[in-house]
């Protein structure tokens, strides 16, 4: 039996089995004046390490990103610590919050997966979160759910946002349309605006769409990026709903606030065409 002397074990020389590493990440000056600084994140790791008698891996396994957020995984000591982690270096990772290791739900379930597939449990100290329990294993179905439940609502209110914007004539920052001029505020046509009503019209007259490219090629007339005209990018033309006032999301389509270029009348024939 193990000899319990109230201090967590620091490993030396050969790692021990089964011992514990640290994550710790401070972003900002503020966290630091809060009580995260990387100090004090170290010093509440160690002393719960001591309080449940789990031998700490050493200083090697102390991994500390300073002044880096937690909006992607990409930070040089996470990345390293889930290398050794897959190397099988030590038993457990424990941090002093979830908002330590990841920014959602849904990137430490991502982090979680990882670590587990590997065989390493993470603890939580603020969520009282322990992957090697019974009980932290049942939590992660709650996670799981949280992260369902976020990400649809994020995807809603994003959705929404987006809408109610282009109802008051916003732009949600997608490539300014062939035919139009925008100064941040507002959409106004160009003089290219009456080469869309012509591809509008000449397509309603029967032309093929590689002849509309052919002739617009022909006439000197750029795209909007400058570049050639293609079957392709006449075809996006007639697709686009911008043209007769509207704004297209996912599968929404609404009255936008800005100038229309062809009648809807004439867009609605033209999307009929293209489906025939």
């Amino acid at each position: 039996m193990a000899r319990k002397n109230g201090k967590a074990t620091m490993a030396k020389n050969a790692l021990p089995m089964g011992c514990t590493a640290l994550y710790i990440r401070v972003s900002t000056d503020k966290q630091a004046d809060e009580g995260y600084s990387l100090d004090a994140q170290r010093r509440r790791l160690e002393e719960y390490c001591s309080a449940m008698q789990w031998v700490l891996c050493g200083d090697d396994f102390v991994y500390v990103d300073a002044g880096l957020s937690a909006k992607t995984t990409d930070r040089p000591a996470f990345q390293r610590m889930l290398s050794d982690a897959d190397a099988g270096k030590f038993q457990r990772i424990i941090a002093v919050a979830l908002d330590r290791l990841a920014r959602s739900t849904r990137d430490f379930l991502a982090v979680v997966d990882v670590l587990d597939k590997a065989g390493i449990a993470i603890v939580l100290l603020k969520q009282n979160f322990d992957t090697g329990t019974p009980q932290g294993r049942f939590a992660l179905t709650m996670f799981a759910a949280l992260a369902e439940l976020e990400a649809a609502n994020i995807s809603d209110r994003t959705m929404t946002g987006r809408i109610e914007k282009a109802r008051q004539g916003g732009f949600n920052g997608a490539p300014v349309p062939f035919g139009y001029d925008y100064d941040g505020k507002t959409f106004t046509p160009n003089a290219h605006g009456e080469t869309v009503k012509a591809i509008f019209a000449d397509y309603l007259g029967g032309a093929a769409i590689n002849k509309l490219a052919d002739a617009l090629n022909a006439g000197g007339i750029p795209t909007a990026t400058k570049a050639k005209w293609y079957a392709s990018t006449v075809s996006y033309v007639l697709h686009n709903g911008f043209y007769a006032g509207l704004v297209q999301y996912d599968g929404h389509e609404v009255d936008g606030g800005h100038p229309a270029l062809v009648e809807r009348a004439a867009y609605e024939a033209v999307q009929a065409q293209l489906h025939r």
